[in-house]
């Protein structure tokens, strides 16, 4: 029997995944969840999983074949989040592919977004193209599908689109709504991952998924709008900026600025399926667009997306920050902590006793932040640190430090999870939150003259100055 992990089980496209692989006798399915939840099939077990938390999808994990992976991490994961959607889902993938080793995975599928051939991407797709990167990177036979606009129930970017359908007569258009596009069918896109878990010849492939019409995005509303009965007319203005065109659409759709901007930020790109990498079974790509909208929509949305809502006043902030040739992880706690008191002068000083790090003000007395390194979960490539204590630091239960290599070495990550301070929460987010920033992207500028001072030229110039 095969036992299939579903990272994303909770999202649109997850739950009706789960709904179809069950359809088969020989499938168990792990789903991973925040919450937990019970389970109504015999064959289904949800997993209450921190996707932040590499021990929690190496628990989940136990036992797993196979898994699919459907994350995204667009919206805010803490009560306050600090960092980059695409620094975030970095450290998502990245815990999972180090769990997926470790439990010696036979098959990775990603579901992921068209890249156009363009050097510029969008951040939102070159986010889709790093956990690309990173799942490939694993050695784990993976693959990898990049769809185009996915028109289902409950999607994301098709809500965005009826409501602006719904609430909007007379839609003002930028030119990126020109730009040509290959949207599929939420049906179809559920056929080809399912024959990617059972077709040995899809292994290790990296294929582009579009339905069978091929029209822009002005024509899609049009399109849409019909079906529902609403006369829409549509103004192009080639003037109106990004910026705008961005505020306006999560101002009329009220959907979550976090959620809104990346993919506004997308849609500039042509997404057409690349000729070289068309799924090889074109069977599965045949729902018509028409009959695609009409099942959208007449199906229920939500009507706000609250995604992850904290309980605790938790921190979670991530920063990437370049590593210096021939480094590690281990390398970089232990330079940052040695930079670190020269960059406070005298006023903050770090003692480093054993797998003991303390921050104190003026006199060892004063503590101000304790942390404790685990040497059981420590590797080169990764330092994790917990928050042990400290007048700065709250009562804590799982709130680290750690600093991980990425994407090939080229990158380390810099990232508190789960943190929760002493001081009230108004006066932490404006004055400890605010230093915490400033220390990071300061330690990210040594780093970066570690990087230059690494270069042959650059030795060449000290010694012809010297």
């Amino acid at each position: 029997m095969k036992k299939i992990l579903i990272a994303g089980a909770s999202g649109f496209i997850g739950h009706a995944l789960i709904e179809r692989l069950l359809a088969h006798e020989g499938i168990e399915i792990v789903a991973l969840s925040r919450k937990s939840r019970p389970s109504d099939h015999p064959r289904l077990t949800w997993k209450q999983c921190d996707l932040f938390s590499l021990k929690d999808i190496q628990l989940a994990m136990d036992g797993c074949t196979e898994a699919y992976y459907l994350v995204h991490s667009m919206l805010p994961s803490a009560s306050l989040s600090q960092g980059t959607f695409y620094d975030f889902d970095l450290i998502i993938a990245d815990n999972f592919v180090r769990a997926a080793i470790e439990h010696k995975l036979q098959h990775l599928i990603y579901l992921g977004g068209m890249i156009p051939p363009v050097t510029e991407l969008s951040w939102h797709l070159r986010s889709r193209l790093e956990v690309e990167t990173t799942l490939r990177e694993s050695g784990i036979p993976t693959t990898a599908l990049r769809a185009g606009l996915i028109i289902g129930p409950h999607g994301s970017s098709f809500t965005i689109l009826q409501r602006l359908i719904e609430r909007l007569p007379i839609m003002i258009c930028p030119a990126w709504t020109k730009t040509r596009s290959q949207p599929v069918a939420l049906a179809d896109i559920l056929k080809v991952l399912e024959r990617s878990c059972f077709e040995p010849k899809v292994e290790n492939g990296v294929y582009d998924i579009g339905g069978p019409e091929i029209l822009t995005y002005q024509g899609l509303i049009q399109k849409a709008a019909t079906l529902v009965r609403k006369t829409r007319t549509i103004i192009t203005l080639n003037i109106i900026p990004l910026f705008l065109s961005r505020f306006w659409v999560s101002l009329i759709t009220g959907v979550p600025r976090n959620l809104v901007y990346p993919l506004v930020l997308s849609l500039r790109h042509e997404m057409v399926a690349d000729p070289n990498r068309l799924w090889p079974f074109p069977e599965d790509l045949t729902t018509g667009l028409d009959e695609t909208l009409k099942v959208a929509l007449l199906g229920v949305t939500p009507n706000t997306y609250v995604g992850y809502l904290p309980i605790q006043r938790d921190v979670r902030s991530i920063q990437r920050l370049v590593l210096p040739p021939g480094r590690d992880a281990v390398w970089v706690a232990k330079e940052y902590f040695h930079w670190l008191p020269n960059f406070f002068s005298t006023l903050i000083r770090v003692k480093v006793e054993g797998d003991l790090c303390t921050f104190y003000l003026v006199h060892p007395e004063i503590q101000i932040l304790v942390l404790k390194r685990s040497e059981e979960r420590s590797t080169p490539e990764r330092q994790l640190l917990y928050v042990v204590g400290g007048i700065l630091s709250g009562e804590q239960d799982r709130g680290r430090l750690e600093f991980r290599v990425v994407l090939n070495r080229q990158y380390v990550m810099a990232a508190l999870h789960e943190f929760r301070p002493s001081l009230p929460w108004w006066l932490y987010k404006y004055s400890q939150a605010l230093v915490h920033l400033i220390v990071m992207k300061a330690y990210g500028e040594h780093l970066k003259w570690h990087v230059i001072k690494s270069k042959p030229e650059a030795n060449l110039k000290t010694q012809t100055m010297g």
